[in-house]
């Protein structure tokens, strides 16, 4: 099927882009971990990375060329970059979450306090670490969690044959959206389009810091995290699409799905599309009749 702008333009404005920026992280402490700040820490992750999975094979020749069949998966740590406070407490966070594993640090008087190499049990010391992704495009937000409204439904038509709405709920930088409950400025919850939760997971690495005086940047810490497995959880059910569909735009893709048939019978008319649909049947048995022939022995 040869390239299309439209049909390139209608996908995009069905399902929209991702966004790098649009994401905040929540980390999930054991109880018995430095408490802090929560919200704090989620205003101060500035990167992240979402998780990766390999694929481990293992190689199997039957016949032919070797087949690598997959047995299980790895997960690798993931990174947070972190921009600290004056007094690094960010980093004091994650050395605690440490402790809890292998025992307390030295004190600053050089004494060795009670437990300084007391391990603790795993089940104790592991967290979880929530990274959520929001979406930009009007569709993705809505008043009262993402409700139809009937102006929306009118906005996904537009979008669906591909038409860019931002003009018609922005004009001259008023945004009209707002008035109906969708889009940016909506009176509502924003909700995560894109939510995965890593469970067992503790900082297994807190790199260092550079500090340096020929240079007057922000001090960053950078930590990395490991996990046993991840829980996925998408607004819509359907991982094709980001944004959840409405019932108006899913009459139109069931519209154009039937589209050559509604053709069909405008062109030779209701008995015309029927002799045409049979003729197509029965060319396609006959065609099966034949193949079938061809491979009995009789």
């Amino acid at each position: 099927m040869a390239f299309g702008i439209n049909e390139f333009s209608s996908e995009i404005a069905k399902s929209g882009v991702a966004h790098v920026s649009d994401f905040i992280v929540e980390i999930n402490a054991p109880g018995k971990a430095f408490s802090g700040d929560a919200r704090a820490m989620q205003l101060r992750i500035e990167q992240v990375s979402i998780p990766a999975r390999t694929l481990l094979t293992f190689v199997q020749n039957y016949y032919g060329p070797p087949r690598d069949i997959p047995y299980r998966y790895v997960s690798a740590p993931i990174s947070l970059t972190i921009l600290m406070s004056e007094d690094m407490r960010e980093r004091e966070f994650f050395m605690q979450w440490q402790d809890l594993f292998v025992g307390t640090r030295r004190t600053s008087t050089g004494a060795s306090p009670k437990g300084i190499y007391d391990c603790g049990y795993f089940g104790d010391s592991v967290g979880s670490v929530t990274i959520k992704h929001y979406g930009r495009s009007p569709g993705s937000q809505g008043r009262g969690g993402g409700k139809s409204t009937l102006f929306g439904d009118i906005k996904d038509a537009a979008e669906a044959f591909g038409i860019n709405t931002s003009a018609i709920l922005n004009p001259g930088g008023i945004n009209i959206g707002r008035l109906f409950g969708i889009g940016k400025g909506a009176e509502s919850e924003i909700k995560p389009l894109y939510e995965i939760t890593l469970e067992e997971a503790f900082p297994i690495t807190i790199n260092e810091v550079q500090m340096n005086w020929a240079d007057d940047g922000l001090a960053k810490l950078q930590v990395e995290m490991r996990y046993t497995y991840l829980v996925e959880k998408s607004k819509n059910s359907d991982v094709s699409g980001a944004i959840k569909k409405s019932r108006l735009r899913k009459g139109i893709e069931a519209f154009q799905k039937f589209a050559p048939v509604f053709s069909l019978v405008k062109a030779q008319g209701v008995g015309g599309a029927i002799r045409a649909a049979a003729q197509s049947t029965g060319s396609g048995v006959l065609n099966a009749g034949k193949a079938v022939k061809s491979i009995l022995p009789f």
